[in-house]
């Protein structure tokens, strides 16, 4: 069809009659090129035309998509009500707790080593701030894990929201909803879904990994002390037994009778 087509307008430019100055000059050479373009894109919009009803055909045959719709798993809160003196932090556990404040009010009180003996050695005092360390990288990361768990819930809502407008979406009967762009958009915003919650996983994470590091530094230094006490005991026992049987020999010696 398409070498009949080129045939009869090569023999139409050749035999057409000479142009007078008020007509338009055709130039064969030009016109057969249009041709070949025309014909070109004629059969580029056919093709695109074969692969969007390919695509309608397929997603018809999936026929009814509401077996597919399935119900979301909600997320748990506390429930601040039915306790009394850890009401503050649950409540902070639900809601959020940016600044610690809810936290700190169900924890015991820390001191605060304004005044320390004039003879502590310096040995004794780093061990003393160490111990004070651990509970405040205890306080800090409870206090941050627990924020981070109420943002969270405070975010599955929104993330679920979007889930389930993607799931109509992608159940939707009507034509216009599988369309190839329509299919690309939702593929699309199924990974963007993904990798929020990718995000929020990671975060929980962090904060979990947060609270068994500063486990891990409280269970070290107790181990430390522990080890520390028995070496000193190694050492100077032999001392202090015999400083021990001395000043109980003295004291007999010179105890008298009242």
């Amino acid at each position: 069809m398409f070498r009949r087509l080129l045939l009869i307008v090569t023999i139409l430019s050749l035999i057409a009659p000479p142009a007078h100055a008020q007509l338009a000059v055709i130039d064969p050479a030009n016109l057969i090129q249009t041709t070949l373009i025309a014909y070109r894109m004629q059969q580029h919009y056919a093709e695109l035309r074969a692969e969007n009803l390919t695509v309608l055909r397929m997603a018809q045959g999936l026929g009814n998509m509401d077996r597919y719709r399935i119900p979301t798993i909600p997320i748990t809160s506390h429930d601040p009500s039915r306790w009394d003196f850890g009401r503050s932090w649950i409540q902070g556990l639900n809601s959020g707790d940016a600044t610690g404040a809810a936290y700190l009010s169900t924890t015991l009180p820390l001191l605060r080593p304004t005044s320390l003996p004039t003879n502590l050695t310096a040995a004794a005092r780093q061990a003393m701030e160490r111990q004070y360390a651990t509970i405040e990288i205890t306080d800090s990361v409870a206090m941050m894990g627990g924020h981070q768990v109420a943002l969270a819930r405070g975010y599955h809502g929104r993330l679920q929201n979007a889930v389930q407008s993607l799931e109509s979406d992608v159940l939707n009967g009507l034509t216009r909803y599988h369309e190839m762009t329509a299919v690309l958009d939702k593929i699309s915003a199924g990974e963007l879904l993904a990798r929020r919650q990718d995000m929020l996983s990671n975060q929980l994470l962090s904060h979990a990994l947060e609270q068994m590091l500063a486990r891990g530094k409280r269970l070290r230094d107790t181990e430390a002390a522990t080890i520390n006490m028995q070496l000193v005991t190694w050492r100077d026992a032999r001392a202090v037994n015999e400083a021990f049987v001395a000043g109980t020999g003295d004291a007999l010696r010179t105890w008298r009778q009242p």
